[in-house]
């Protein structure tokens, strides 16, 4: 059995991912994680408007509707298909993900957000492929 990670968040590039790891998980044992991260909005100015309980809720509202979305995806696969979500940096917490769940490889989706945004944003995909120890497969 294979377990093919893949990040999720709601865009084209995630359903790409999504698509893309269904076409590798050729055996119905394969296993499709999809992770969906949720940044922790845990700054003094967002602590000052709501509380923990809000924000967790507002969490798990979005992932949810981001999950809602995906799973639609994967109706017709014989793999099986998991639900998660954590919170925190993206790239940290999918490399975590993917050690904690010993996947086999990531498949994720890449947003071309050109050289600029890129070099002050950062991208999750290129933090994801220096941080791994294990294969990444980038879907454009």
């Amino acid at each position: 059995m294979r377990k093919i990670l893949v990040p999720v968040d709601g865009s084209e590039g995630s359903d790409k991912a999504v698509r893309f790891a269904i076409s590798l998980a050729t055996e119905s044992n394969d296993e499709i994680i999809l992770l969906n991260v949720q940044h922790s909005y845990n700054t003094p100015h967002v602590k000052k408007f709501f509380s923990q309980e809000e924000i967790r809720a507002y969490q798990e509202e979005l992932s949810k509707d981001v999950f809602s979305h995906t799973l639609e995806l994967t109706n017709n696969t014989s793999a099986q298909v998991r639900t998660l979500m954590r919170r925190g940096d993206p790239g940290k917490e999918i490399c975590a993900e993917s050690k904690e769940r010993a996947a086999d490889f990531i498949v994720m989706g890449y947003r071309g957000l050109g050289a600029v945004k890129r070099a002050i944003m950062g991208s999750v995909a290129t933090n994801v492929l220096h941080e791994t120890e294990i294969p990444v497969v980038i879907v454009p």
